[in-house]
């Protein structure tokens, strides 16, 4: 019906896009790909590895393939000119240090609106900052993000240790460095 369209008005640059079947999306709370099965009013279904899922408007993004292809390309050619540099004293090639590296503090204090966070929950607090990074850059493969998480008693470790072998284990894998700190490089 064409009742059931939707105007989506905060996924689409230009304020006009209508939401129809056959559109590839992004869900907003795994970085999972899926396409639209049918729109309603204030849900679509969505087809992700053949199952049906109802997700609310807020919860996933129409994917645009030129932005992604810009994206990849834009990625492929800055890691190409990054990766090496030359030593003009020598002529030789180097190795620049962790091209493609970001580095997050889960420190309470560090992370954005950490201090605010509710006595009791900060362990989940942190899990949520640091899950949304690592969603936000798993398509950068190469990247490695180096986490900062404090040797304390561990717990913070072990749940995000845990969180990658469960969850992004196909995406990614980590690895112990010096104390208080994982070093977790995207496949």
């Amino acid at each position: 019906m064409a009742s059931d369209k939707l105007v989506n008005k905060r996924n689409s640059p230009d304020k006009s896009m209508t939401l129809c079947e056959g559109m590839r999306v992004t869900l907003m709370d795994s970085n999972d790909k899926g396409i639209i099965r049918k729109v309603y009013r204030d849900h679509a279904d969505i087809e992700l590895d053949g199952l049906i899922i109802p997700m609310r408007m807020h919860e996933f993004i129409v994917n645009d393939p030129e932005q992604d292809r810009m994206l990849e390309y834009s990625l492929s050619s800055s890691r190409a000119g990054r990766s090496k540099a030359v030593n003009r004293e020598s002529n030789t090639s180097v190795q620049s240090p962790l091209p493609d590296t970001i580095t997050i503090d889960l420190h309470i204090d560090k992370i954005p609106g950490g201090i605010d966070a509710p006595k009791g929950f900060e362990l989940p607090f942190q899990l949520e900052y640091f899950k949304h990074v690592l969603r936000s850059n798993l398509k950068h493969r190469g990247m490695k993000i180096v986490v900062i998480h404090g040797v304390g008693d561990g717990i913070l470790k072990d749940a995000l240790r845990k969180e990658i072998d469960e969850t992004f284990a196909m995406r990614c894998r980590w690895a112990p460095a010096e104390n208080g700190v994982t070093v977790i490089s995207i496949r």
